[in-house]
């Protein structure tokens, strides 16, 4: 009997317990009465940065801390921290005094910079800008690792202006812009899309960007987002190029250009591409890399060959330009013995014709070949 009373006190304590913790969540869960008056009239009342209606003001607001605005133009703005308790009624009279007005920035992140027209001055964000000069002003929001947002107000005097923003995170974003527009963009070595491109959830770090149209010379760029930034890339499309060859006679080699890797081939074709500098790195299974900056010139061709020496040997692996097959001896030799066979068969057969006696062609015969 004892044992049962036991049970039963304990059960009794088990609810009570939970009742109690229930009503606390309520309570901390519940709302409050929020009245707000002025001693002018009429005023715009914000609650952190939400307009929430105009004086004279009662409202249902949850239970929390608060910053209160009221906002009358011709006055100073009145600012405040309320609290919001469950079931309670919060009373807020604000005494507004003659102002000439401002302009206040509440921005998300904390700290943002704010820019004014094309000024160089910059204020970080929470600001309240007084004395301004009437007019229309753009403005400009960044704060690292967010995207930038500009807009325009205009002020009067006597106005007040507040202008609440929340950056956008520009991790993972990139933006890919090229003129003319509608070039193919490779990320990485991956066909993505065409200009101009904007990408989300792209992985933070170093990246590539190779942008084609047919028509133009190709370009290539790197860019990071390993601190959280935005990768942003704009490119004019030259309308001259320079074919860029890498040959390195290995089927399993790797290369990379500009950081973008291609694999899998003995020789690589890029072309046209812009004039510039282009990092390059060569390597293949058990050989020595390469690792090498050539140049494209403004015309031409660039032409590269790569020779990958084994890891166990002593000799490096060496890249070497080329030169085009028309410009090297050895084409040339074939040519003259092409035209020289020719003119021995013409010859030939003109004194079987029993035209003439000569050992020589005729020098109307000649072919003239400008070498360069």
């Amino acid at each position: 009997m004892m044992a049962r009373k036991s049970i039963y006190a304990l059960i009794h304590a088990v609810l009570a317990g939970l009742l109690l913790l229930s009503g606390t969540a309520l309570a901390q869960d519940g709302k409050g009465t929020l009245r707000v008056s002025t001693d002018k009239g009429s005023a715009t009342v914000y609650l952190g940065t939400e307009e929430v209606g105009d004086s004279p003001l009662s409202q249902q607001v949850n239970v929390g801390t608060y910053t209160i605005r009221v906002l009358k133009d011709g006055f100073e703005p009145y600012v405040r921290k309320i609290h919001i308790r469950s079931n309670q009624t919060t009373s807020v009279t604000a005494k507004l005094f003659k102002g000439k007005g401002s302009v206040e920035f509440l921005v998300e992140p904390s700290g943002a910079v704010l820019k004014l027209n094309k000024s160089k001055e910059t204020f970080k964000t929470p600001v309240r800008l007084k004395d301004l000069k009437d007019g229309t002003y753009a403005y400009t929001l960044s704060a690292d690792g967010h995207e930038t947002e500009k807009g325009r107000f205009e002020f009067r005097t006597g106005k007040n202006v507040l202008i609440t923003a929340e950056l956008q995170s520009s991790a993972g974003l990139v933006s890919v812009i090229s003129r003319p527009r509608g070039a193919t963009v490779l990320l990485d070595g991956r066909e993505v899309g065409t200009t101009p491109l904007a990408l989300e959830d792209v992985e933070a770090g170093e990246h590539s960007v190779q942008i084609m149209k047919r028509g133009y010379a190709s370009v290539f760029r790197r860019f990071d987002t390993s601190d959280g930034s935005k990768g942003e890339v704009e490119a004019r499309l030259p309308k001259r190029g320079v074919p860029l060859t890498v040959r390195t006679g290995m089927k399993d080699s790797q290369l990379s250009i500009q950081g973008m890797q291609f694999g899998g081939q003995s020789t690589y074709r890029f072309g046209p591409v812009e004039r510039g500098r282009y990092a390059l790195v060569i390597s293949a299974e058990d050989r020595k890399t390469i690792e090498q900056t050539v140049e494209v010139p403004i015309k031409g061709t660039a032409l590269y060959r790569a020779r990958l020496k084994p890891k166990s040997g002593a000799a490096a692996s060496v890249l070497t330009k080329g030169k085009p097959f028309y410009k090297h001896w050895l084409f040339y030799t074939a040519v003259g013995g092409t035209l020289a066979a020719g003119g021995a068969v013409a010859a030939i057969a003109t004194a079987s014709k029993g035209t003439t006696t000569t050992n020589a062609p005729d020098s109307k015969g000649f072919i003239l070949f400008t070498l360069p």
